[in-house]
């Protein structure tokens, strides 16, 4: 599913009630996160997660209606609160307990129904077998450990990081005979075609891909002569594309050209060869080919031929390195049930490292009297208000306004939220903080009874560069056999192909795509997809299908600094305004780094507590 640029423009369907009161709005935030057995356990949920229902109500008054609210009463006091319960959110509460003591009150607020942000936990359960897996951030870079920021987490939650990314799991599918293939769809390659092996994607994981293997492989796909020779130079990496370029231009002209312009203009590629690699870039950056420049193409490690930079710090720092490892089932998720269980002992007791992601926490601890420090979900924050001795937060929870007045405040949410929060804020830092536009996706879970079809088709992994779900694969069993339960992740970007618009302008369209288009069409697509590239191996969704969680993140990846649209010097300038303190405030968040790793959400996190006892 792409979106066209009429579609941009007109708003998307963009999901708003427009001319609701602020009181309808306050109301229609809702609460939701109970499980079907009647106990609040969110990562059971199904249907439509991430950025589901609720979560964006009070926020979308304020940015896009211009709602204003009625000031009400402080009820409480804290030492800290701190706005968004992701990972930077947690780990800044973590360590301000570090710095100063653990008997201070802090509070801790999310819009959402979980804690953890994008690091989202899902659960399935089949034939009674509880199947784990994750929502969002997940993957671990090996630059992570170099990092003084995380290696104190990391170490302080008891977190061996060394062990943990030693080595990479065995895979239990190889020994089948299940590796990569690429679906090819009649509407875009003239027949649907599923080919397996996919050097492509194996080049990618850091594996050279043998000559003979390529030429098979391009035999094999349906595409044209002349593309099927372009790709196999280009895979063989003997030709420099840009002899005789001086350096200096050549790395300029490798940061403004992007991979599309490459693939056609040097490569010779024609139309379909460039549809063919036109969505690999999709999991690294939340963008096609057009909106990635050769450069960055190479770092997560695309083929652009001889003499070009090798896979580099931009794909560790993404988490996209072959290196990269998932250290937990779940993600990301254990470290925010780890940063939970360490400051609230009594929602998970006893739970080590080891155990946090089959440990059951007891949501009813979350928000206590008796704990010093509490996580309130469902809770939306509106209004920052920075004195010289305190700050007051006013926020939505429950369909009433409640103000607390705290300390110190970190706001770790998204970060183009914050001038609509605080509005007193400084005009230039408030115009670089509704430019961090994030990136929109979906991690679409589903959970399958079996995974016959795929040991019949003898793939694990399919890349579909055309289809709007781009890539899928079957996560580690929890048994060996095929008609063991299993879950399968699908990625889902909505892109603007061809649309020659810049990058905050496509995520704009696609986050608007995202938030108009309901889970039963989400759905049906899923299936239809599944049925269609995987009928051949017997698979009926009917049959297999137990489970669908949709993870929308139509507020998904960061924003980082893309070198096709943004001069490199003033978006770090850009970046420096956006998280400025602000009297007791501070602003912590990928975000604020200006790159969608959980690496840059621990640090930004440590800054801001510096930056508080300064």
């Amino acid at each position: 599913m792409t979106i066209t640029r009429r579609d941009f423009l007109n708003g998307a369907a963009l999901a708003i009630a427009g001319g609701m009161a602020p009181v309808q709005w306050l109301h229609a935030q809702g609460g939701g996160g109970a499980a079907p057995s009647g106990a609040y356990y969110p990562p059971a949920l199904t249907g439509m997660r991430g950025n589901h229902p609720g979560t964006f109500t009070l926020a979308h008054s304020l940015a896009r209606e211009g709602a204003r609210y009625p000031g009400v009463l402080a009820r409480e006091a804290y030492d800290l609160v701190v706005v968004g319960a992701g990972i930077s959110g947690l780990a800044a509460a973590w360590f301000y307990q570090r710095r100063h003591g653990g008997n201070k009150r802090i509070l801790i607020l999310d819009n959402h129904d979980d804690f953890g942000g994008h690091a989202k936990r899902n659960e399935f359960t089949v034939r009674g077998q509880r199947l784990v897996t994750y929502g969002g951030s997940a993957e671990m870079p090996p630059s992570a450990l170099d990092d003084s920021a995380m290696a104190t987490l990391l170490d302080g939650l008891g977190v061996d990081a060394r062990r943990l990314g030693a080595a990479a799991p065995l895979d239990p599918y190889a020994g089948r005979g299940m590796g990569r293939a690429v679906f090819f769809d009649r509407e875009h390659f003239g027949r649907d075609q599923l080919v397996p092996g996919d050097p492509f994607g194996e080049r990618m994981d850091g594996v050279t891909a043998k000559a003979d293997a390529v030429r098979r492989f391009l035999d094999a796909a349906p595409l044209p002569a002349a593309d099927r020779e372009a790709l196999a130079r280009l895979m063989e990496g003997g030709i420099d594309y840009l002899a005789g370029m001086p350096q200096a231009e050549r790395m300029a002209h490798l940061q403004r050209t992007s991979y599309t312009a490459f693939l056609r203009e040097r490569a010779g590629l024609g139309l379909a060869g460039q549809r063919f690699l036109r969505g690999r870039t999709h999991d690294a950056f939340a963008l096609d080919a057009e909106g990635v420049s050769v450069f960055d193409a190479c770092a997560i490690g695309l083929p652009a031929g001889a003499n070009m930079p090798q896979p580099g710090e931009q794909a560790r720092e993404l988490g996209k390195s072959p290196a990269s490892r998932l250290w937990f089932p779940d993600g990301h998720a254990s470290l925010a049930r780890l940063l939970v269980q360490r400051m609230i002992p009594g929602v998970a007791p006893g739970a080590t490292a080891e155990r946090i992601a089959a440990a059951r926490f007891d949501y009813g601890k979350l928000d206590t009297d008796a704990s010093t420090v509490r996580v309130r979900l469902n809770s939306t924050a509106i209004a920052i208000e920075p004195d010289t001795r305190l700050v007051r937060v006013t926020y939505g929870w429950q369909g009433n306004l409640h103000r607390v007045e705290a300390a110190h405040v970190v706001l770790a949410g998204y970060n183009m939220m914050v001038p609509y929060m605080a509005p007193a804020l400084p005009d230039a830092q408030k115009r670089a903080l509704r430019d961090e536009v994030k990136a929109p996706l979906v991690y679409a879970k589903v959970a399958l009874d079996n995974w016959r079809a795929f040991d019949a088709l003898k793939a694990r992994r399919i890349h579909a560069p055309t289809m709007a779900y781009s890539d899928l694969w079957l996560e580690t069993p929890a048994a060996a056999g095929p008609d063991a339960p299993v879950v399968l992740h699908m990625l889902y970007v909505p892109t603007v192909p061809d649309s020659g618009m810049k990058a905050r302008d496509r995520f704009r369209a696609g986050r608007a795509l995202l938030l108009g288009t309901p889970f039963e069409q989400l759905e049906r697509g899923i299936r239809a997809q599944l049925d269609r590239m995987l009928g051949q191996g017997g698979f009926a969704s009917g049959d297999v299908v137990r489970g669908i969680t949709v993870n929308r993140w139509a507020h998904g990846y960061s924003y980082r600094p893309n070198t096709l649209f943004d001069d490199p010097a003033a978006a770090q300038a850009a970046l420096a305004r956006s998280r400025a303190p602000y009297g007791l405030v501070t602003i912590a968040g990928a975000d604020s780094a200006g790159s969608p790793s959980v690496t840059a959400a621990v640090s930004q996190a440590w800054r801001a507590i510096e930056e508080l006892r300064a």
